[in-house]
């Protein structure tokens, strides 16, 4: 590690330029002349760059549905016993492995709050993984995941298979949760499991337990605090191979899977939210859930406990959440939304400020940094710089049932850095994380800003995504069970013309969004750049009309959107 600038040959993960900043709280400009480090990649026009979708409608004369977090999981009764018997033997593995602070994470129960998740994922956007918020976006990154959860970001993939010598010990683990399906439960849940390491099977001989139970551990631990969402509550041996090389001492790379699996049960609740019927008041969701939580109480401290927890030494930083409800426990959903849409309620970087007692080798210094990380550098502070650097990379993510895609440069200045515009298409930097490069780490105290260009992009394309996506999905409340809808095609230069065909009744409901005849240019999805254009009135119902504003320089944006909205699809390919 040096604190040298990069030389030519070292990859920069960083862009450093003069440019004309704007603060994002109040929207005055800094400077016109100000040296700015932007995280790469950044779009060289904002005409090739495209915003995420924002949220969805709730009508508050709809009651709320309720969320069931299948994946939410509380320590058993003796999964703290077990813990404490294991630690003085294992912890230096647990540490070498990365994993002690995930593991002591395990033993503190977070009381729920529906009513935060679901305001929080009314404005998910899949196809961006981020939150698109009306002051920008934010997102859960590796970084959070990191902190909060305790994963680590560096080691092998998950998907590593076992070498000869350890399959043995898998063929154990799957024989034995093969017999537990023969006792009175008929099935390997997380209780029988506990039990059988705690007590035994009758038959079963002391040094055999002694000898899996360490791995046997932590198949209970991946199973239930890591990746809740691939059996409710039963014992996957999918997660056995992961088990057995982290008791070896191998480590494991659990924060990008874990990220993947937020990111796409974050998407599944929000596929379920706009299909949401009032007929069906009941969603079931799984995944870590409980991590996304913790992540709004630390980014949204209004919405939050008032009193955390003051760390005790040793302690992870999940520990200040452990046992506190919300001060929006019993508050209005809508108060809740106007909260998460105000930008003095956000925090850029809640991990730069000092936290009594926790013990993180911070790579937020008093001081900016330009450093050059490689793999022979030992220390720990170079350890926490290359843990850095992983969080920045652009990277598809990998969890056991799903590939996402991580773009932590839509996000910058959740890391200290300003953000610029993003480009449009998804950009892998992965590769070039695994080598040598160089990283700029802001001082603590910084406040990040946006370039101008990123400032007029935002606020040009707000404008307009909320309008029309509210319009549109006013369509929603026609169309109940048992009507169909089909979109017809667009005419060049025309409009979008929607037709919703009830089986049972004559009236039609047509949702139309007519082109404006604006001259701006748009190079999205391949269509010729004369003929795309933004949207601007939208009609809806039977000859009522309704007047919006949109930008989907995409047609097929907001015809498939509708779509979705309706539970349709389109009818036939769309001709331009």
């Amino acid at each position: 590690m040096s604190t040298s600038e990069p030389n030519k040959n070292i990859f920069c993960m960083y862009d450093s330029r003069i440019a004309t900043l704007v603060s994002p709280n109040s929207h005055e400009l800094v400077s016109t002349q100000t040296l700015a480090n932007f995280l790469k990649p950044c779009s060289k026009t904002i005409h090739h760059s495209e915003t995420p979708f924002h949220k969805t409608q709730h009508k508050s004369h709809h009651p709320l549905p309720k969320i069931h977090f299948k994946g939410w999981k509380n320590p058993q009764t003796k999964w703290g016993d077990w813990v404490e018997t294991l630690t003085a033997e294992h912890a230096f593995t647990w540490n070498q492995t990365g994993s002690c602070d995930a593991l002591l994470s395990s033993l503190y129960h977070f009381p729920k709050n529906p009513s935060l998740i679901l305001a929080l994922v009314h404005h998910w956007s899949p196809k961006t993984n981020t939150f698109a918020f009306p002051w920008g976006e934010a997102t859960i990154t590796l970084e959070d995941v990191m902190i909060l959860g305790g994963f680590s970001v560096l080691g092998e993939p998950i998907t590593l298979p076992l070498s000869s010598d350890l399959l043995s010990i898998e063929a154990k683990l799957i024989e034995l949760r093969r017999r537990m399906s023969k006792t009175k439960s008929r099935k390997a849940d997380h209780n029988t499991w506990l039990k059988f390491f705690k007590e035994g099977f009758e038959e079963e001989k002391s040094h055999e337990i002694f000898e899996l139970e360490h791995v046997g551990f932590l198949c209970l631990w991946l199973s239930r605090f890591v990746f809740p969402s691939i059996s409710d509550s039963g014992m996957d041996s999918r997660v056995f191979p992961i088990a057995i090389h982290l008791s070896q001492g191998r480590r494991m790379a659990l924060a990008p899977s874990v990220l993947a699996n937020i990111y796409h049960n974050l998407s599944l609740l929000k596929e379920k939210l706009v299909s949401f019927s009032v007929k069906d008041l009941d969603l079931k969701v799984n995944g870590l859930f409980q991590l996304v939580q913790l992540w709004l109480f630390e980014r949204f401290p209004i919405l939050g406990p008032t009193c955390p927890n003051e760390l005790k030494k040793g302690e992870p930083r999940a520990a200040r959440w452990y046992k506190v409800k919300s001060a929006t426990d019993h508050a209005d959903f809508e108060f809740i939304m106007s909260a998460l849409e105000s930008k003095e309620n956000f925090r850029w970087r809640p991990y730069a400020d000092d936290l009594k007692n926790w013990c993180f080798v911070s790579h937020y210094k008093e001081n900016e940094q330009f450093v050059v990380v490689d793999d022979g550098s030992n220390c720990d502070l170079a350890e926490e710089l290359r843990c850095f650097g992983v969080c920045l990379c652009a990277d598809k993510i990998f969890g056991l049932d799903c590939v996402e895609k991580y773009m932590p440069y839509r996000v910058a200045m959740q890391f200290g850095m300003d953000q610029d515009v993003p480009p449009g298409e998804f950009t892998l930097m992965s590769p070039s994380c695994n080598g040598k490069f160089s990283l700029y780490v802001p001082a603590k105290s910084y406040k990040p800003c946006v370039s101008l260009e990123y400032h007029n992009w935002w606020k040009k394309s707000k404008v307009d995504d909320y309008d029309m996506l509210d319009q549109v999905m006013i369509a929603k409340d026609y169309c109940e069970e048992g009507k169909h809808a089909s979109i017809g095609s667009i005419e060049s230069g025309s409009k979008i013309k929607s037709s919703f065909n009830e089986e049972n009744n004559s009236s039609n409901i047509v949702v139309e969004a007519k082109r404006s005849k604006k001259n701006e240019q748009s190079s999205n999805c391949g269509f010729n750049n004369d003929d795309v254009g933004g949207y601007e009135e939208l009609m809806i119902g039977e000859g009522k009309e309704q007047d919006g504003v949109g930008s989907y320089d995409n047609p097929l944006d907001i015809e498939d959107y509708a779509c979705t909205i309706l539970g349709a699809s389109s009818s036939h390919p769309i001709s331009i």
